[in-house]
C-alpha cells in the first residue's frame, strides 16, 4: 500500500492495535476512568468513509517503540524519535488513511506535543474536506 522513501528513525510498531479503553486497562495498570483513545478517534472520523470499528486493522504506529520480551510480552518504551525526524511514505494505490496521535503517556514519553503531517498530491475532494470536524 505504501513505499517508505525515507525514514529518519527506523523503529516503528506493527504489533499493537489502536489503543482503546480495553488496552488502557491491560497496558496501563495505573489508569483510572475514561481516557480518549486512538480507536475512538479513528472510528469517529472514518465512519464517513464507510469504515467502522471492526474494519480498522492493526495500525502502523509511526515512531512507536515496542519490543517483544522473551516472555512474549510487549513492552512499550519511550519513542526514539527526535524533533525534526520524519517518515516519507508514497501511496502505491488510492487509500483512505486515518491518523491519530496517541494520548497514552508511555507511547509519547509523557510529552503531549502536536504532530506535523503533510499530504502531497491528494485529490482535491479530500484535501478540501472540512477539517474542523476532525478530532
Amino acid at each position: 500500500m505504501f513505499s517508505i522513501l525515507e525514514d529518519k528513525v527506523g523503529k516503528h510498531d506493527f504489533l499493537l492495535t489502536p489503543c482503546s479503553p480495553e488496552t488502557f486497562e491491560i497496558l496501563y495498570e495505573d489508569h483510572e476512568g475514561y481516557h480518549p483513545s486512538c480507536l475512538e478517534n479513528l472510528t469517529k472520523n472514518l465512519l464517513r468513509f464507510g469504515i467502522g470499528e471492526d474494519d480498522i486493522p492493526t495500525a502502523f504506529n509511526v515512531f512507536m517503540n515496542v519490543d517483544v520480551l522473551p516472555s512474549g510480552e510487549l513492552k512499550i518504551g519511550p519513542p526514539l524519535s527526535k524533533p525534526g525526524d520524519f517518515v516519507d511514505l508514497r501511496a502505491e494505490m488510492d487509500l483512505v488513511v486515518g491518523v491519530t496521535a496517541c494520548s497514552a503517556e508511555k507511547s509519547n514519553n509523557h510529552s503531549f506535543k502536536p504532530i506535523d503531517l503533510k499530504v502531497y498530491g491528494c485529490e482535491r475532494r479530500f484535501a478540501q474536506q472540512d477539517s474542523s470536524s476532525l478530532a
